[in-house]
């Protein structure tokens, strides 16, 4: 298993490439809505860097996403 991205709702980066890469994600907000990444805020307790995850998410998705439909 992956280290959080998201760690208040839990999401990891696995479950963000399963999004994009098996879900068929096409978008930041897309992934959001599929692995419910930042539904539970609470960045400040539960994030170390003690910001919210949502650079983090976009980061995920850029390494993942390739544009390219298949």
């Amino acid at each position: 298993m992956s280290e959080y991205v998201c760690y208040c709702s839990k999401v990891t980066e696995d479950d963000i490439a399963e999004a994009i890469l098996e879900r068929g994600a096409d978008s930041v907000e897309a992934v959001i809505r599929m692995t419910g990444a930042m539904k539970n805020s609470n960045c400040k307790v539960n994030n170390p860097k003690g910001t919210c995850c949502y650079p983090d998410v976009i980061e995920i998705f850029n390494k993942y996403w390739t544009g390219i439909e298949i």
